[in-house]
């Protein structure tokens, strides 16, 4: 602070402390301005603890000034800027001193190197930089006096504002960083009178209350019945993809079940998991297809103060429909990659150890507890983590992204790597199996058969599910940082003239988002291809061949033909 005053007081000595001045064309003036103690959370730490209003967006004091704030806070998360917080601070809690009888506003220079290094993330998401904060509303840089966390340029003899410091000194500049607020310490909370005026949000979003803090802070989501952050086209093409899809993993499986019911002979341990695998699929089908039977509104929509909106963080649990449907979707998912564990397991006991049919099938109702009981467990966990959120391009309940990695991912690549690991130290048995029968001098052809059926399958698996988890890992990384800086495109086209608020860009990570429902369908489709082969038609083609009737001469024509030989014979011998 010491450096802060004398560095005031030097330049206030060169202009004159008797003038009081006008700010600039900014739209503020600075005559009689009245110090005040910095309020501002956000700004508490750049070595200044005095300010003055109005500021230069207009705001009356220093509450409308950190509402203000709030609305730019998704490009304060995307941190592209090292001078960000320097910048807005200049702008919305100017800096004051008793010693200088006016505002000291943000360099025209300053502005520029926020842009400069903000743009281009801005550009890649294809958003525009916030009209609000154009930087022609700045003066011009005068010289630099860098001996504190940021320096003054005296521009015209009679007028300071505030630049960057030098990049000698760009090292106090990260400290600083380190202290930032979250998105959820910056934004209003609820006063006396109930929650912040409706003009929060933009007109496409709804505000909500965040239930995870005592003190309720005001969030935004999508409204539902508009396009908030997609297009109404790929809405629609992400529903018909997904239920086409569905269908196709509903068939498939259903083929599966039935011919297990038609032929259950087939199906013997280590074979068996497959069955309950299919069915795992199949009801996960079933799933989706009432998704896009019931509609979007019931299955993802809750009521708002301000209308309806998808299902925010935290309050999935007061959907019921959206509860349920993620409650079945998500315990299936985890009791598929279990039994796919447990096939893995099976094959490596039959293949290695020489465990018998019969011995795995003694140990099966160990098998159907672990399958069926431990994801009962993990969804149960997730579900008291009241991280469920509905997603606006699917309408699907799934887990928030920020605790996706932690909630689906892992527990999903746990079981799904652990029975890649079993099931690659069951091939190596199978090989040296195959190597012993060849020394043997016998033919391994139905073994390497088998191989061959038991590594496509182990494929056509492990690479879907793999993938699918990549688009969860990729979608929880992307798409927060970039649904608030949608949501600042938003914020600022409110405040822009002639925009038409809506996602007036191209919905980036549209294709991981379509691939990801893909992905965890076509693993159903797949799984049937171990009843693909000729087995499989003989045995439909005799249960659905038509009865032949059968002749009363079939079972006595062997005895008697048998009857007359040996007859013949004893004659024959009798003979002289």
């Amino acid at each position: 602070m010491i450096h802060l005053w004398r560095t005031i007081s030097l330049l206030s000595a060169v202009i004159g402390l008797a003038r009081a001045w006008g700010i600039n064309h900014a739209g503020q003036t600075g005559t009689n301005t009245k110090c005040e103690r910095l309020s501002v959370s956000f700004c508490h730490g750049l070595r200044y603890n005095l300010t003055a209003m109005p500021n230069f967006m207009g705001h009356e004091d220093q509450l409308q000034a950190e509402r203000g704030l709030a609305t730019l806070m998704p490009l304060v998360h995307y941190n592209c800027s090292k001078h960000l917080r320097l910048f807005l601070c200049a702008v919305f809690a100017p800096v004051c001193s008793e010693h200088v009888a006016m505002q000291i506003p943000a360099c025209k220079s300053l502005c520029l190197s926020v842009r400069r290094e903000c743009e281009p993330a801005l550009t890649s998401l294809t958003l525009p930089w916030p009209h609000m904060l154009d930087c022609d509303r700045f003066l011009d840089r005068g010289f630099t006096d860098s001996k504190n966390s940021f320096s003054f340029a005296d521009l015209s003899g009679n007028t300071l504002c505030v630049q960057p410091p030098e990049e000698t000194l760009s090292d106090a500049v990260p400290s600083v960083q380190q202290q930032w607020p979250t998105q959820e310490q910056i934004q209003p909370v609820q006063t006396s009178t109930g929650l912040q005026n409706h003009h929060q949000c933009p007109p496409h979003f709804v505000q909500t209350p965040d239930v995870q803090t005592v003190s309720r802070k005001i969030s935004c989501a999508p409204r539902c019945g508009i396009d908030a952050y997609y297009r109404a086209e790929d809405k629609k093409f992400a529903e018909r993809w997904m239920i086409g899809w569905a269908w196709l993993c509903f068939l498939s499986t259903l083929f599966t079940l039935l011919t297990f019911w038609v032929e259950p002979s087939r199906f013997r341990y280590p074979e068996r998991p497959i069955v309950f695998l299919a069915l795992c699929y199949n009801l996960l089908s079933v799933n989706y297809i009432v998704r896009g039977a019931i509609g979007t509104e019931i299955l993802s929509c809750v009521s708002q103060l301000d209308g309806p909106s998808y299902v925010p963080v935290h309050d999935g649990l007061k959907s019921i429909p959206c509860t349920s449907w993620w409650i079945v979707k998500h315990y299936l998912s985890l009791a598929s990659s279990t039994w796919w564990a447990i096939l893995c397991g099976c094959w490596l006991l039959s293949a290695r150890n020489e465990w018998s049919s019969e011995a795995l099938h003694n140990i099966a109702s160990y098998l159907h507890g672990v399958a069926w009981g431990l994801p009962l467990f993990a969804t149960g966990g997730s579900l008291l983590s009241r991280q469920i959120v509905a997603d606006e391009l699917t309408g699907l309940c799934q887990i928030a992204d920020e605790s996706a990695l932690w909630l689906e991912v892992l527990p999903h690549a746990i079981l799904i790597f652990l029975g890649c690991i079993l099931a690659a130290v069951a091939g190596g048995a199978l090989i040296r199996v195959r190597r012993a029968i060849r020394s043997a001098g016998r033919s391994a052809t139905k073994l390497e058969r088998l191989m061959t059926r038991l590594g496509i399958f182990a494929l056509l698996y492990a690479l879907p599910a793999l993938g699918s988890l990549t688009c969860i890992l990729h979608e929880s990384s992307t798409r927060p940082r970039w649904r608030t800086l949608a949501l600042l495109a938003a914020l600022d086209c409110r405040s822009a003239e002639n925009c038409v608020p809506g996602p007036v860009y191209r919905a980036a990570g549209l294709e991981v988002a379509l691939l990801r429902p893909f992905l965890s369908l076509v693993i159903g489709v797949t799984s049937g291809m171990w009843v693909w082969s000729g087995k499989t038609c003989r045995a439909w083609s005799k249960l659905l061949a038509a009865p032949t009737k059968p002749t009363r001469s079939i079972p006595t024509a062997q005895p008697l033909t048998q009857n007359v030989l040996r007859n013949f014979k004893a004659d024959v011998n009798n003979l002289p």
